[in-house]
This record gives structure tokens, C-alpha cells and sequence, in this order.
């Protein structure tokens, strides 16, 4: 069966490249995001499902350690990106960032899997930055990185 084809969009369904989560004081957390991570978003056949789905960030460079306060290694680090996944039924929020991950999952899939049927399923994930008091100021980019695996 053919691999999964994971896509994110917001709500309305525009793809999303990139967040910019704006000037976030240390000691405050974000606005929220709703992020739809999609396993075969309108495809015309089945693919496989996507499993064992984690998020997490990793710095610009890919890493979990050792990168620059640019790069985005405090906000690895300090696990600042929160997450929530709604259709598994999280109720809070739980800091992700290099191995530290959070489970995230479609309702039809539950828990960590995201189904590869006709037309797509989703994950709908909610973001927030919640940095510390102690992080440095400035701008940061960073990826956030879902890994999973099929068969």
C-alpha cells in the first residue's frame, strides 16, 4: 500500500508552511492554534495509516541539542511549544520539544494514528508557546516535526 501523505492545514483548510506565533513574552503563553495534520487529504485511493504519530520540535537544523538561541535551541530545550490533540480527547496541554513528544491522533484512528482512507482523516492538534521567564529575547525559528511510521 502506498506510504502516508501528511499534510497540515488551519480550519478553513488552507495549507500551512508556516506559524508565526508573533512577540511572546517570556512568562506568558500565545495565542492558540488549531492545526489539522491530515493523512491523504482529498486522495482518490487508500493509503497506509499513519501510526505510532508523535510531535515534537526540533531546532531550524533538525537537531535536539547543540544548536543556536536562533535556531530555535531554547525553544527545544525548554519544551516551550504546547499541544493538545482534540479528536483523541486530550484535555491539557503537554510541553513537547527534541524527545519529548506528545501522541497525536484522528477520532477514527484514536490514540496516535491518523487512517489513510479515501479522502483523508485528521489530527486536530492545538499549538501554544508558553515560554519561560529565563529564555532569551529575540526570534527564534524552529520545526515541529511529526514522526510516525506504516506498513
Amino acid at each position: 500500500m502506498p506510504s502516508p501523505v501528511i499534510s497540515f492545514t488551519d480550519v478553513t483548510s488552507a495549507t500551512i508552511s508556516s506559524l508565526s506565533f508573533g512577540n511572546v513574552p517570556a512568562g506568558t503563553t500565545s495565542s492558540v492554534f488549531t492545526v489539522m495534520i491530515f493523512n491523504n487529504k482529498n486522495g482518490g485511493t487508500t493509503v497506509s495509516d499513519a501510526t505510532q504519530c508523535q510531535i515534537t520540535t526540533k531546532t531550524w537544523t533538525g537537531l535536539d541539542s547543540g544548536d543556536t538561541v536562533p535556531n530555535g535551541q531554547e525553544v527545544v530545550s525548554y519544551e516551550t511549544l504546547q499541544v493538545k490533540c482534540t479528536s483523541q480527547g486530550d484535555s491539557g496541554y503537554t510541553p513537547v520539544g527534541g524527545e519529548i513528544t506528545h501522541a497525536v491522533g484522528s477520532a477514527a484512528g484514536g490514540t496516535g494514528t491518523i487512517k489513510g482512507f479515501i479522502g483523508g482523516d485528521a489530527a486536530i492538534v492545538l499549538m501554544t508557546q508558553n515560554p519561560p521567564l529565563n529564555i532569551t529575547a529575540g526570534t527564534a525559528q524552529y520545526l515541529i516535526r511529526i514522526l510516525y511510521v506504516y506498513s
